[in-house]
């Protein structure tokens, strides 16, 4: 049931990034709901969960794509897996907090899928992190953050008791 209910919700996120998120570009910024879904999924469940979930929703994201097969599944899951390593006192249930290692998920994200999407091109690592990397897990916390005020229970770690 689990991986049902995971699946359904990742659906929609998939909707919602493909079409939503276009629609809240800010000069060409998104935020990323699918890396928003598998931080959330990675604290919950466990960084094995989150780079699995990670991996397969990316080859679903990259099945969209015509170059770079894998990237984004390479990214997503490498995400899900550091996601979950962050030590359990520095991370709580506020949102201040969530907002960070959103950030921090995001960035990780966004700097790693250009480098790698950018090999053979004369573009500087500054030049990656401050135009694409900043911006979009900036806009990507500000997101997840707000969500995490919407639905409070939907980020609710597992070495915390219900």
């Amino acid at each position: 049931m689990k991986y049902l209910t995971v699946g359904l919700i990742f659906l929609v996120v998939l909707i919602l990034q493909h079409s939503f998120a276009n629609f809240m570009a800010i000069y060409g910024v998104k935020p990323n709901f699918i890396v928003i879904y598998i931080v959330f999924l990675s604290i919950k469940f466990g960084r094995l969960f989150g780079c699995i979930a990670g991996f397969f929703m990316g080859i679903i994201e990259d099945s969209f794509l015509t170059i770079l097969f894998g990237l984004n599944a390479f990214c997503k899951s490498f995400v899900g897996f550091i996601a979950d390593n962050v030590p359990a006192g520095l991370i709580g249930n506020n949102l201040l907090d969530i907002g960070f290692l959103l950030f921090l998920a995001s960035l990780v994200h966004n700097f790693l899928y250009n480098w790698i999407y950018s090999f053979g091109a004369d573009v500087s690592a500054i030049f990656l992190l401050f135009r694409f990397a900043l911006p979009g897990a900036l806009y990507t916390a500000l997101i997840g953050m707000i969500i995490t005020a919407i639905f409070p229970k939907s980020i609710q770690l597992r070495y915390e008791k219900p």
